[in-house]
């Protein structure tokens, strides 16, 4: 089960590609030669390579190493800014609970059931939801919880994240379900190499 495995850093395709850019280039270099070009220390670049193995774009662990899905994905967007690349980021994402359990929720469990919401329904969610695992770590008032909400909100609303795929918008202090075309998901790498 992962819950939380994003840390300070919420999923920025800009980051993700340059990460896999300069792993790939460099496949002896360690957390914290990647994330030196960005101005960061060893837990980003371990943030990172987390994104990019629950997005499907890599296996986890160093050397990077692609996965033959993500290896499509690269091969024709390596900037990861098309539509396909977003979905298939998305699907990823939200498809098995082990991999991001809240992120899995929030999409699968959570929004069917709310055409409109608040960051406090969504916490009552996440509690109900998280809180088994650890009341301590995620029960009622947790700040774990705050940051999963929060990053899981700016994710689907920011357009450096996944906002651009109009899962979610943000109305004042609101947020409404929207009902977008979805692309994929896709079961083999020929499917999702169609699709570009």
């Amino acid at each position: 089960m992962a819950v939380l495995f994003h840390g300070n850093f919420a999923l920025n395709r800009e980051r993700m590609a340059g990460l896999i850019d300069r792993a790939l280039k460099n496949p002896k270099l360690k957390d914290k030669d990647l994330a030196e070009p960005f101005g960061y220390a060893a837990p980003f670049a371990a943030t990172y390579r987390s994104w990019l193995h629950k997005t499907g774009l890599s296996e986890m662990g160093l050397p990077l190493a692609l996965t033959p899905m993500g290896q499509v994905v690269i091969d024709n967007d390596p900037t990861l800014e098309s539509s396909t690349s977003k979905w298939f980021l998305h699907h990823e994402l939200v498809t098995d609970p082990e991999r991001a359990e809240a992120w899995h929720y929030f999409c699968l469990e959570f929004l069917p059931k709310h055409s409109t919401f608040d960051k406090d329904d969504l916490l009552v969610g996440l509690a109900e939801k998280l809180g088994p695992h650890s009341m301590k770590h995620f029960g009622p008032g947790s700040n774990l919880n705050q940051q999963i909400a929060r990053k899981i909100l700016r994710v689907y609303t920011e357009p450096t994240g996944l906002g651009d795929l109009g899962l979610i918008a943000k109305e004042g202090g609101k947020f409404r379900r929207l009902s977008p075309k979805s692309k994929g998901p896709w079961k083999t790498a020929d499917a999702l190499k169609k699709s570009y």
